[in-house]
């Protein structure tokens, strides 16, 4: 085994975060995008995206995401309609519902393999009928098996999702710019990515704490932002802000939504706890936030950069020059005393600089040239990059590796295990920036994690500049490592995620877990900064009923099921692992990778032996969203009543000031602006 090298993360300048902006940049990419799929060899289809309406709620610390939308059929006979949607982060797609003579039939979860052959079997009779699948970590696919000629057909699909916040700015994202990276797909379809008739995109934002800013960096223009209340639960603070997109002459789902969100600088650092509990019989859920305020240092040390470059053929086009054009200004603002080494990967990898080079401004000159020669193509070696940034490490240096890719791993080991055993021989932090949708971010996710370091995703319609304050905040800070999550009074069980990892600077930790009984418990986080341990406290109280948001029930499944299938891209698939995954995917009506959703008329249900408990659960779950909207914000903050200002002393949460959001960075995101329209 090769020596362990020991890492001392970081303290790296401005100077070289502000360049490293360049890595995850805006981009026009290529016309992969949300829509129908189309065959490439020519075959004409008449359907099309006649219209498409969105609906958000963000409340609670979580989104709901509605996607309804009709589909015209031009042509003579009935086709199929098959509709991609890059998939959204930690999302569980939980309804989809198709129109049969003007009537709403939800659809139910059965195995995967079940669920096509139902829905191929109506297909084939010409009857009504509709499939929700999940395409591994790449897509959500939307399947109507009917579309009728020159009648309209109406399909609705929702999905939930945890949102956080990082240094105190909310992110939610609609994504529809897809990576490029599904090679087997392009092989046979194309995208049709037009909305020829109204386009609209509707968010709802409700939140407890006041909200200093919002918005939407690349539709800040044609965006209508309104504060319609600032009145919470018992006339406590709280803001509902309705943010509108429309547009009633088509529209293309080419470029994502994003939409930021900035809490006041006032707000403290807290414990909330969100509960669902039908009643003293039933299992309570519920999601835990935890938003730390601990005395994390600022590390100042030199730095050894490695860049760890995905070069592979879906980096074609705009996105391997604004990597190009990234290298090139890190380097540019380099010092002397810094060294870096570039590495890049396809179909091998490469030594690109043949090791570590010192930051000379000579040495910079000449590799901001040879950088500029770099070409994209071939497939995509991600083990072997890795491998080769790993070799050569000086123990005696602070050492960063940072990997830009947008792809997959498609040569060489792919294994989850194989990865972490690689970095199991060092003690580098890993810092991963995936560029665009449908990457593998569940590997990402895992090896960032491993490393102590952390993952982000880039869109391209985010707003980078803030983006990179985020991370520029956690690279120059010490973090807290081996985090738990404890709650004392035998109460709580199947807390997940079981192992949170390490919460950098501004992060929260995001939980969920069972309860029975009800009362008092004490939740406990404790974690080790600079190798102490360290330790938090404070009560709260679990309801023996609370009927608000039945909706943790999906995401509590969810996390369980993100857990099982860690295991599976790890270890391989067992039986057992997949019956675990099946049965919460069943049990809670979610679209899985081995559970889909099938929609066909109520009588057919019946006689196929499927029973209607998703139609059960959605219409608890609209009845319940119902009586929120016409409520104020409920806080449901749970350490003040320990006393002592909460957990955190009274602390306020770590922001970043102007942030991402402020009104300081509009000059900076103008310009990123300017320069991304310049480059089209």
């Amino acid at each position: 085994m090769e020596k362990k090298v020991r890492g001392r993360w970081t303290r790296l300048g401005a100077r070289v975060l502000l360049g490293a902006a360049a890595f995850v940049v805006l981009w026009c990419g290529d016309a992969r995008a949300a829509g129908l799929l189309k065959p490439l060899d020519g075959r004409s289809t008449a359907i099309h995206i006649k219209t498409h309406r969105v609906n958000v709620t963000i409340n609670n610390g979580f989104a709901r995401t509605e996607v309804d939308q009709v589909f015209m059929n031009d042509g003579q006979q009935d086709l199929e309609a098959v509709y991609t949607l890059p998939l959204p982060g930690q999302a569980s797609l939980s309804e989809l519902s198709l129109w049969f003579d003007g009537r709403e039939n939800i659809g139910e979860v059965v195995e995967k393999e079940r669920a096509r052959a139902v829905y191929e079997s109506r297909k084939a009779q010409g009857s009504d009928t509709a499939l929700a699948e999940k395409d591994d970590f790449k897509t959500f696919n939307i399947r109507v098996g009917v579309v009728r000629p020159q009648v309209e057909t109406r399909v609705r699909f929702v999905y939930y999702q945890p949102l956080e916040i990082d240094l105190n700015v909310g992110r939610y994202v609609y994504p529809l710019a897809e990576g490029g990276v599904d090679d087997e797909r392009d092989r046979f379809w194309t995208v049709d990515n037009a909305v020829r008739g109204s386009f609209a995109l509707n968010v709802e934002l409700k939140s407890a704490f006041p909200i200093k800013d919002v918005r939407l960096p690349e539709h800040q223009d044609r965006a209508v932002v309104s504060k319609e209340s600032n009145m919470g639960e018992r006339g406590a603070p709280g803001d509902v802000y309705r943010i509108a997109l429309e547009s009633t002459e088509g529209a293309r789902l080419d470029k994502d939504v994003v939409l930021y969100y900035r809490l006041d600088d006032e707000v403290p650092a807290r414990v909330e706890l969100i509960p669902y509990r039908k009643g003293p019989d039933s299992a309570g859920t519920f999601m835990v936030v935890v938003t730390p305020a601990a005395s994390l240092k600022r590390i100042a040390e030199g730095v050894d950069w490695t860049f760890v470059l995905d070069i592979s053929g879906s980096m074609t086009g705009r996105k391997i020059t604004t990597l190009i054009e990234g290298v090139s200004r890190v380097l540019g603002k380099m010092s002397a005393n810094d060294r870096f080494r570039i590495v890049t990967f396809n179909t091998t990898a490469a030594d690109f600089t043949g090791g570590y080079v010192p930051a000379s401004p000579e040495n910079v000159q000449t590799w901001m040239q040879r950088v500029k020669q770099i070409q994209a193509g071939g497939s995509t070696a991600l083990f072997d990059g890795l491998d080769l940034a790993y070799r050569l490490l000086d123990g005696e240096r602070t050492t960063g590796i940072v990997l830009v890719t947008d792809g997959v791993c498609n040569v060489g080991p792919t294994r989850h295990d194989e990865f972490l055993g690689l970095l199991k021989q060092h003690d580098v932090r890993l810092f991963t920036f995936v560029i665009g949708n449908s990457a593998n971010q569940p590997l990402m996710d895992r090896l960032a994690k491993e490393s102590g370091g952390f993952a982000m995703n880039v869109s391209e319609s985010d707003d980078i500049a803030g983006r990179l304050i985020q991370a520029k905040a956690k690279v120059f800070h010490e973090c807290l490592h081996g985090v738990v999550l404890k709650f004392h009074g035998e109460k709580v069980s199947r807390l997940t995620p079981a192992r949170p990892g390490s919460l950098h600077l501004g992060r929260q930790l995001v939980a969920f877990g069972r309860y029975e009984g009800h009362g008092e418990v004490e939740v406990e986080l404790k974690a080790k900064v600079s190798g102490q341990e360290r330790s938090w406290r404070c009560k709260a109280v679990l309801p023996e009923t609370d009927e608000e948001n039945p909706e943790l029930e999906r995401l509590w499944a969810l996390s369980s099921i993100e857990e099982h299938m860690e295991m599976i891209r790890e270890r391989g698939e067992s039986e057992s692992l997949r019956e675990k995954v099946v049965r919460l995917g069943k049990e809670y009506s979610l679209v899985t990778d081995y559970t889909s959703m099938v929609v066909i008329p109520q009588d057919a249900m019946e006689a196929e032996g499927i029973g209607r408990n998703n139609a059960d659960r959605v219409a608890g779950e609209r009845m319940a969203q119902t009586a929120r909207a016409n409520a104020p914000v409920r806080n449901h903050r749970v350490d003040e009543a320990s006393g002592n200002g909460g957990m955190f002393q009274g602390q306020k949460a770590p922001g970043v000031g102007s942030g991402p959001v402020g009104p300081l960075m509009a000059m900076l995101v103008a310009w990123l602006a300017a320069m991304k329209r310049k480059s089209r």
